[in-house]
């Protein structure tokens, strides 16, 4: 893939064009990493319905030109050096990708998130950093169905309260009723 032509270039483009628009991807620096290492986090990214490819930079900047992504003739920051691109297929996994990169970038400090496309909108290291701390999406609904159930179990417990005590009332009034006579 050294010596590309212009052409097999534009063909490449038009193929990740449709990649690029149909998914979230996160790009990252990973000179510095041995293959093993990379390697590794192909593997540990594939459990999370992610892949990466190590992609030219103009590659990646003209298809995603043509997807509307990025609109500026400049080339951004985040596709200037070695760049892999790590294309999240599935987009309830996005946090679950972020997080697993956040941690093989503390094993791995040679591996830089440079930022990404999240629902065909830039984002920066910053907001993929945010994006692992929320949780996935299948967390988020455990955690909602989870405190619903808790708010209706309480309001029920509120709602029962006063029935209950006046049973407790009308039981005490029966047991003083009878002692009394």
């Amino acid at each position: 893939m050294a010596n590309l032509t212009k052409a097999k270039k534009v063909e490449l483009s038009k193929k990740l064009k449709d990649e690029i628009v149909s998914g979230d991807i996160i790009f990252v620096a990973f000179d510095g990493l041995t293959f093993e290492k990379l390697q590794a986090l192909r593997d540990k990214l594939k459990s999370h319905k992610s892949n990466i490819k190590v992609i030219r930079n103009s590659v990646l900047f003209y298809a995603s030109k043509d997807g509307g992504i990025l609109s500026d003739s400049k080339k951004p920051d985040f596709l200037k050096g070695p760049t892999a691109a790590i294309f999240v297929k599935d987009s309830d996994e996005i946090s679950s990708v972020s997080k697993a990169l956040l941690d093989f970038a503390k094993e791995n400090p040679t591996l830089r998130i440079k930022g990404g496309f999240l629902s065909k909108d830039i984002i920066t290291p910053e907001i993929i950093k945010q994006i692992s701390k929320v949780g996935s999406k299948k967390e988020l609904l455990a955690k909602l169905a989870g405190a619903l159930y808790s708010s209706m179990s309480n309001m029920r417990s509120v709602v029962e309260a006063p029935v209950r005590d006046l049973a407790y009332v009308l039981t005490a009034l029966k047991e003083k009723k009878e002692k009394g006579n």
